[in-house]
């Protein structure tokens, strides 16, 4: 135990007060006797003594006893089969501890992960926390448990792993740690190795010519003699099968390949052998680009959709693929084989979330072109508002504000929820919608009763009389919903309004043949939005299918009482006026760079297109008269993108696709999307180094020249990095990749703002690194426990109780020798102002007795008492005896 300070400064101004204080007192004594004058003296430089100790901050110090354990849990993916074993040992060691130390848990993979802060009652059932398990860092577990540890105890580190750590340098940290003060202890984790069999590497040419050939190249790795089946795909094609009988050691195949269509290209190769313990690590994987004539991919929402688009571009050179959304590739690396994406009138339902989220980060990274044909499913029709799709778009889905909203007609088709209390929140969600149109447009309701119009459809100029008839109607359950669709079809072909929709609510358990139904709905022009309510999944399928063919939304009511909410939704989203029809000639609104060979001034009229609203950077090429963008572009990262708000289809352009120059228009168009070819003079080397790779680009040595890498992670993620100049035309960096899978990296080198020169490559993590080195690692479990003053642990009985370094701990006393000070003060005044003496005793005594009531006067004290008896004698009929 000892006592320590924290502000030095006031330890000298207090010993000059106490010289001053005895000074005084020597050169001008108080008028006191000479006891009480060295009491005083004492009192005052106990005071003084105090108030400085508080105000220097005196601290107390001593040695606890008591010891902080935390726990270090390997989560790595090298361990996952022993994970049972590792929950099991944790728990024991928590188990263990007694009296008043404490012990927590700390999770780990690549990252680690508090699990459990150290405490005097820790309770761990299952771990929470879902680390990185692709690869294993034991230093920075090493690191978070040691900064968690509190400061009052002594600090003990147990590491539970396997010992295979593939980043940093564990026993390096744990040298620190014992350094700090923190005893660091290893327990292995017992991870059978048995017949093991891997793809070690695959390596192919990075980039080829169209029609050239090359050897890819894969070396096996075996710890036993064990047939296997080599198999080779080329993208998803397999193209041979080998069968091999492998020894223990290496093993190098080849295999010749020779992709056929320009862009990227995955070869694969895929071990399978007889005996093996983990399939994870017996994929290898590249890629390799085909340098060619730009090829683009068509996606089109209905067969035959993107044919006059493909015909334009064929016209003119452009190679292109129509597929349907369904087809459209799902990783980055298939669809970096194409050079840009043009969507015809497709909507947001059809291509999903996943899709617009890989448009949008290989048109941001990659520089992948994107075009966007409009059409009434496109846009805002579409359901483009609010997802990663418009994100990446020149115009928002924003209704112009001078925009005047032409009429709509929408049919509300019914039916019953199966409880009079969900048919009264139905009702009330139809009233909804009726109080969100306005005068000029149309409803009718039908109610589930075999195609019976309870509303029809017309404008909503008495919309009280319309809420009444709601009010009244009775909710039937059909056995199909087919009469009550062609009811709404037969009612919405009476009107002429621009945008006529059905809202369809129902539980789905009416099944029956709806795609063609929905399908001849949709051809007259009308767009089917469906809520599904109840919980049978088989009814929220065919209510989603039958949005699908509708070209509408889907929703799903968890509670009938949400479905008002998604009425109102719907009739937000789905009835805003984005259509506009009429008579439209196109007017330039800029330099028009996009359409360098198109005779814009003999453009033809368009019959319609949908309205949008142009972002403040994009370039509007073509207005409508009302200003409304019909062709914008913009620069979206490094790719470029193109919006054309009409279609190509021929609904509101047909005197467009007469025009002699529509193939040159609509080439021009998806020509001005494709990025720069890849420039040999831009060379990249990468090597993997854990969990990241180095970069070294060498460009053409030119001053003021930048190399910036974007790159596309597997998890779609924005990874982009500016690589730092390391001598003429030679730059480095490395770029994090710490997921399993594929990476395509936009290399481009700038001048002033100004691009000279891209070029793309891809790289691969095949499988986690966790699976290339497997087994017990005890030597570097051993390593770190010697370097953190510790141990490799066998018997966890006395985990708690080894020789852990001692700490000192430290407890202010500042606060309590104020108070002392404080509670001195008033004594010190009563001894210098105060005179006790003996003969005053019965005075002080006298003078603390309480003092008595006044007495009353005897001659009233006796009338009260005479009344008092005569009002008892009055109560009993008594007379009172003579006087």
């Amino acid at each position: 135990m000892g006592f320590d300070l924290t502000r030095p400064l006031f330890l000298g101004a207090g010993a000059v007060a106490l010289a001053a204080i005895i000074v005084i007192w020597l050169r001008l004594a108080p008028p006191l006797a000479p006891s009480r004058a060295r009491a005083s003296l004492g009192l005052r430089a106990l005071i003084v003594v105090l108030l400085t100790g508080a105000l220097a901050g005196f601290e107390l110090q001593t040695a606890p006893s008591s010891q902080s354990l935390i726990v270090t849990a390997d989560l790595s993916a090298s361990v996952q089969n022993a994970q049972d074993t590792e929950l099991a040992t944790i728990q024991r060691i928590l188990a263990l501890r007694h009296g008043d130390n404490r012990a927590g848990v700390v999770a780990f993979g690549r990252d680690p992960q508090v699990e459990l802060n150290a405490s005097t009652d820790p309770q761990f059932s299952a771990f929470q926390s879902q680390p990185n398990a692709h690869y294993t860092d034991l230093a920075s577990a090493l690191q978070l448990a040691a900064s968690i540890l509190p400061g009052d105890t002594r600090r003990h580190v147990v590491l539970v792993s396997d010992g295979r750590s593939n980043l940093g340098d564990a026993v390096g940290e744990a040298r620190l740690l014992r350094a700090e003060g923190v005893r660091v202890d290893t327990v292995a984790i017992n991870v059978p190795v048995g017949a093991e069999v891997l793809v070690d590497s695959l390596s192919a040419p990075r980039s080829l010519a169209v029609g050239e050939k090359a050897d890819a190249k894969a070396v096996i790795v075996s710890n036993t003699d064990t047939p296997a089946t080599l198999r080779w795909y080329l993208d998803h094609t397999l193209i041979n099968t080998v069968q091999l009988q492998l020894s223990a050691g290496e093993t190098a195949v080849s295999q010749t390949v020779q992709p056929a269509q320009p862009g990227f290209h995955a070869v694969r190769v895929v071990i399978d052998p007889v005996i093996d313990t983990y399939a994870e690590n017996n994929l290898g994987e590249a890629l390799i680009q085909v340098v060619g004539p730009a090829r683009v991919l068509l996606v089109e929402d209905t067969p035959g959709g993107a044919a006059s688009l493909e015909s334009a571009l064929r016209s003119t050179g452009i190679l292109s693929t129509a597929v349907s959304p369904a087809q459209l590739p799902r990783t980055s690396a298939e669809l970096a084989a194409y050079s840009a994406v043009v969507l015809v009138n497709v909507p947001a339902s059809s291509l999903g979330a996943d899709a617009m989220a890989l448009l949008q980060a290989t048109t941001r990274d990659l520089g992948t072109g994107l075009v966007v044909i409009g059409g009434s499913d496109s846009y805002g029709p579409g359901g483009y508002a609010g997802t990663t799709l418009e994100t990446a778009l020149p115009v928002q889905m924003l209704l112009p504000q001078n925009m005047q909203k032409p009429p709509v007609a929408v049919m509300l088709v019914l039916e019953s929820s199966e409880s009079a209390q969900g048919d009264q929140v139905v009702r009330g969600a139809a009233e909804a919608v009726i109080d969100q149109l306005t005068p000029r447009d149309s409803v009718g309701v039908t109610n589930g009763e075999m195609g019976r119009v309870v509303v029809p459809l017309g404008p909503l100029a008495d919309k009280a009389k319309v809420k009444k008839q709601i009010e009244s109607m009775q909710l039937g359950d059909p056995p199909t919903y087919t009469p009550d669709l062609n009811a709404a079809d037969e009612q919405l072909a009476k009107t002429t309004a621009s945008l006529k929709h059905i809202i369809m609510l129902g539980d789905g358990d009416a099944r029956d043949a709806y795609q063609p139904v929905v399908e001849t709905i949709h051809a007259h022009g009308i767009t089917v939005s469906t809520v599904a309510i109840g919980s049978d999944f088989g009814g929220a399928a065919l209510m989603q299918a039958i949005a699908g063919w509708g070209h509408g939304r889907f929703y799903q009511s968890n509670s009938i009482q949400d479905v008002p909410q998604i009425f109102l939704k719907e009739t937000n989203e789905g009835l805003k006026p984005w259509i506009v029809e009429g008579n439209i000639t196109p007017r330039l609104s800029s330099l028009a760079e996009a359409l360098p060979g198109v005779p814009l001034d003999s453009f033809p009229a368009l019959a319609g297109y949908v309205a949008t609203t142009p972002r403040a950077a994009a370039d509007v090429v073509l207005k409508s008269p009302q200003g409304d963008p019909l062709l914008a572009t913009w620069q979206y990262g490094v790719g470029r993108v193109v919006a054309w708000t009409s279609d190509a289809q021929g609904r509101w352009t047909s005197d467009l696709l007469r025009w002699p120059s529509a193939n040159l228009f609509f080439g021009d168009l998806v020509r001005y999307s494709l990025p720069q070819l890849g420039d040999p003079a831009l060379q990249v080397e990468t090597q993997v180094q854990g969990d990241h790779t180095h970069l070294l680009v060498t460009a053409p040595a030119s001053s003021g020249s930048v190399v910036s890498v974007s790159a596309v992670t597997p998890d779609l993620s924005d990874a982009s990095m500016v690589l730092s100049s390391t001598g003429p035309g030679r730059f480095e960096g490395d770029l994090r990749t710490d997921q399993v899978g594929s990476y395509l990296l936009h290399v481009s080198d700038s001048v002033g703002g100004a691009v000279k020169h891209t070029n793309t490559i891809g790289l691969v993590v095949p499988y986690s690194p966790e699976y290339r080195n497997l087994g017990t690692d005890t030597a570097t479990l051993s390593a770190v426990a010697r370097a953190g003053g510790g141990v490799l642990l066998t018997d966890l009985g006395s985990v708690f109780d080894l020789p852990v370094p001692p700490v000192r701990a430290v407890q202010p006393i500042a606060e309590l020798l104020l108070v002392l000070a404080i509670l001195l003060f008033p004594i010190d005044v009563a001894l210098r102002r105060l005179v006790f003496r003996a003969e005053d005793l019965p005075v002080w005594r006298e003078a603390l007795k309480r003092a008595p009531g006044p007495a009353l006067p005897a001659e009233a004290t006796v009338t009260r008492l005479r009344e008092r008896v005569s009002d008892v004698r009055a109560a009993r009929g008594t007379k009172p005896p003579p006087e």
